[in-house]
């Protein structure tokens, strides 16, 4: 992005009434005003005045409604440690972020530039930024995540693709104290959305001045092995590596600083587990007033989603859409909004189906491998699957049969890549089996290759009915052309498991990437671990071949194509390129799309304001992240 259009950006975000750049206070705002909670502490010497933990000039964050008031409880829902990122999500303040309508935004850098081939990016840091524990925000910490942590072979064995698109990975310089560098070895295109997703985060959650003390390059040797031993780890590595987690350090209670608008109370897992606001908040709204309103934010746990559900009809959630979904839960979400205690926000999704099969190409058994390999076995699932059957059952004929393809809304949409091989045909997905030489044997059941039984397992989260009540479908479905077929329902830690180790035979999941196809290209071809279909084709692509398996030459070629699109500055480029994984997809049907499914929601209470009237949902876009949370207020309305 040039310098002209990154201020174009900003005009544009600011004539949204969504987010103003940093700096822009109203000139009637002679003091900044902060929470009571805040104000008590600072009466009694705990934390210094606000001027002073203020930046000179704090962004700024107008409300969508109005200005709030300060106090409150957030309540919320978690099924378990697996179920926290719904939690992480509230926490979104990366370099750059996502905008409400999917724009790039200015964030804890409040200004960019870069040069006219798109290979050297310069931040300019918003100045006065404090950690949670009050020490300055630098450049220095940016700069200790890339030396002393991504550039140790130690702690980080390979560098994440996303931040080493070729085999080198950037230069990172500090120009000064609020000013970094980055210079890429070729042109990096995504490189400013890639900051603004959830893996963005990594680059601002690693305060130099506490982790020190756990680094080998820095620390008192006798000091660190006393620490080591302390905390009962192997090595300094595995201790570092526990007190640096992000997840671990918002949820489960390290004394790890943060920049976030809350930080951890009571840790994780707990009955109830509670974030409270962060003093040294970076951000106010238009009145002055520092950011966030809400004074803690607690999750109740719960055994299972359909308990959070009937906690949100009874009126005791007050802002929430994970755990809600599916198309039961949300008829009765709209049933009991008439008794006045929520209203609904819908989501729009980016997922390009709700839910689709991924056939694992790394079996570890060689037959079904090269069974699962094959295309011809892929399109006869896809035409032994009845799409209308799911979407009558499952969605009440809602939602929308297609392939995991982009949508309409993108501009990669292919409608014939859509629309490729969803008819329901027994009969031509029987011939196809015919002719792979997977025959009908006793009792009519299909046969491999090497005469035995034809056994499929559908691998699903037995925490998503919905997710559960499809595969039973499509177990049926296969069963009645021959093909034994068994749904394996499971707790999620088991689920990642078998499927990150390539244990299973097909596994379900949703279909992510329907709009932001090239940030999150997983089902287009193995990008990265949530690739179920191929997750060590994935690794030996992230890995530049170190780890992983080493995938076929038609594989290579989409992850050739893709790497091109990396250094491609021009859009059209990059459509046309696109389109060749587009169009290989749909001639392999490497993962098989079921039915779009209809908007999902938020339970918001009605006494709680400055919630937009909807929002995305997706992985690379954090909801409800980019509508920020730190602007959610309550009323004394009821």
């Amino acid at each position: 992005m040039q310098k002209c259009e990154q201020y174009s950006v900003i005009v544009a975000a600011i004539a949204a009434g969504i987010f103003l750049a940093t700096g822009l206070v109203p000139d009637d705002v002679s003091a900044y005003n902060e929470s009571p909670m805040l104000s008590k502490m600072v009466q009694a010497g705990q934390i210094p005045p606000i001027d002073e933990r203020l930046p000179v000039s704090p962004t700024v964050v107008t409300p969508f409604d109005r200005p709030g008031s300060y106090g409150g409880n957030w309540r919320r829902a978690y099924t378990g440690l697996s179920d926290l990122v719904g939690a992480r999500r509230l926490l979104y303040d990366p370099l750059v972020r996502w905008s409400p309508d999917y724009k790039i935004l200015p964030n804890l850098a409040h200004k960019w530039e870069a040069d006219a081939e798109g290979k050297v990016f310069t931040f300019h840091l918003v100045r006065g930024v404090r950690w949670s524990d009050g020490q300055p925000f630098t450049a220095d910490d940016i700069l200790f995540y890339f030396d002393d942590i991504l550039y140790n072979k130690e702690l980080t064995p390979s560098v994440p693709k996303w931040l080493s698109p070729t085999e080198n990975p950037p230069k990172v310089t500090k120009v000064d104290d609020h000013t970094i560098r980055f210079e890429f070895e070729k042109p990096y295109s995504l490189f400013l959305e890639q900051l603004a997703c959830p893996h963005g985060m990594a680059l601002v959650t690693k305060p130099k001045h506490y982790l020190k003390q756990f680094h080998k390059k820095y620390a008192d040797p006798e000091k660190l092995e006393a620490l080591v031993n302390e905390k009962k780890a192997s090595t300094w590595v595995k201790l570092f590596q526990e007190v640096s987690d992000l997840q671990r350090s918002l949820f489960v209670g390290t004394e790890l600083p943060s920049i976030c608008a809350w930080i951890t109370k009571t840790p994780a897992p707990a009955k109830r587990f509670v974030m409270e606001r962060n003093p040294y908040y970076w951000k106010v709204d238009t009145d002055g007033n520092q950011l966030p309103y809400i004074d803690t934010i607690v999750h109740d746990l719960q055994a299972e989603s359909q308990t959070i559900v009937l906690k949100a009809i009874a009126g005791e959630i007050d802002m929430q859409g994970r755990r809600l979904g599916g198309m039961q839960n949300s008829v009765l979400l709209l049933a009991s909004a008439g008794q006045g205690k929520y209203r609904l926000v819908p989501k729009a999704s980016t997922a390009s189906v709700g839910l689709l099969l991924a056939p694992n190409l790394n079996h570890r058994d060689p037959v079904m491998k090269q069974i699962l390999s094959d295309p011809r076995f892929r399109k006869a699932i896809s035409h032994a699957v009845n799409r209308k059957e799911i979407n009558k059952i499952t969605y009440r004929g809602k939602g929308l049969p297609r392939q995991a393809a982009p949508l309409k809304e993108s501009e990669f949409y292919s409608p014939s890549y859509e629309n490729a091989h969803i008819e329901y045909d027994p009969v031509k997905a029987s011939a196809l089996l015919d002719e792979m030489g997977i025959k009908r044997g006793p009792r009519e059941k299909r046969m491999r290759p090497d005469g035995t039984p034809l056994r499929l397992s559908l691998d699903v989260m037995v925490s998503v009915q919905t997710w559960v009540d499809v595969a039973e479908i499509v177990a049926s479905n296969l069963k009645s052309i021959g093909i034994d077929a068994e749904v394996k329902s499971e707790a999620m830690e088991l689920f990642r498991q078998r499927t990150q180790n390539a244990s299973h035979d097909v596994a379900l999941w949703s279909g992510d990437g329907g709009i932001e196809c090239l940030l999150d290209p997983r089902w287009y071809f193995p990008y990265s671990s949530e690739s179920l279909n191929a997750p060590l084709y994935a690794q030996w692509f992230q890995t530049s071949g170190k780890k992983g398996e080493e995938p076929p030459p038609d594989i290579k070629g989409l992850m050739e194509t893709y790497n091109q699109i990396l250094s491609t500055v021009s859009d059209e480029k990059k459509k046309e390129l696109f389109g060749k994984i587009i169009a290989a997809n749909e001639e392999n049907l490497w993962v098989i799309g079921l039915v779009y499914s209809p908007p999902d929601y938020y339970v918001v209470a009605k006494n709680m304001i400055n919630v937009p009237k909807k929002d995305f949902e997706s992985w690379t876009y954090p909801n409800p992240g980019p509508i920020h949370p730190e602007q959610f207020s309550f009323t004394a309305e009821k």
